[in-house]
C-alpha cells in the first residue's frame, strides 16, 4: 500500500479524537476551542483519506461496486448549501445534540481502529471511507457547526 503514511496519520487523528472524547464525555463539558480543533483536524485528515485508492480492491468511493449515486469528482460530500446543513444540524440537535454526534463519530472511528489493529488496513480504510461519506463525516460536520454556534453565542453574550 503506497498510502501508508496517510493511513497512519489518519489513524493517529482517529485515536486522538477517541482519547479526547473518552476524557471529556464523562463530564459532558466540552472546551469549545479544543473540541473545534480536534474535530476540524479529524475532518481535514479524512478528506485526504477518501482519496486513497487501494490496489486490487473495489473502491469505496465513486466505483461501480458502490451502489448509489457517485460522489462529485474530487469532493467527498454531495454539494449542499448552508441551509441544508443548518437543517441537518437542527435535526441532530433535537436527536442527541453535540454529545450524540460525537459519540457516533467515536464509535465509527473506534471500529476502524479495531480493524486496523487486527492487521487489516485495507478493510479499515474501506470502513472509514464509506463511513465518512455516508455517516460519520456528516456527523462530524454537524458537531463542528454546533461547536461554532456555541462559541459564537458565548462570545456575543
Amino acid at each position: 500500500m503506497t498510502d501508508q503514511p496517510q493511513i497512519e496519520f489518519f489513524a493517529f487523528k482517529a485515536r486522538k479524537f477517541c482519547t479526547w472524547f473518552e476524557k471529556t464525555s464523562s463530564t459532558g463539558q466540552y472546551d469549545g476551542i479544543r473540541a473545534t480543533h480536534v474535530v476540524s483536524g479529524l475532518i481535514a485528515s479524512a478528506t485526504k483519506l477518501v482519496r486513497i485508492r487501494i490496489a486490487g480492491r473495489p473502491q469505496a468511493i465513486d466505483s461501480a461496486a458502490n451502489p448509489g449515486p457517485p460522489a462529485p469528482p474530487g469532493d467527498a460530500f454531495p454539494i449542499r448549501c448552508r441551509s441544508d446543513w443548518a437543517e441537518i444540524c437542527r435535526h441532530r440537535e433535537r436527536t442527541g445534540g453535540l454529545p450524540g454526534c460525537l459519540a457516533e463519530v467515536r464509535t465509527e472511528l473506534q471500529r476502524g481502529l479495531e480493524i486496523l489493529d487486527e492487521g487489516r488496513p485495507y478493510d479499515a480504510v474501506s470502513h472509514w471511507q464509506l463511513g465518512f461519506v455516508h455517516n460519520w463525516g456528516e456527523l462530524a460536520i454537524c458537531a463542528l457547526m454546533m461547536l461554532h454556534n456555541d462559541l459564537a453565542n458565548t462570545r456575543s453574550s
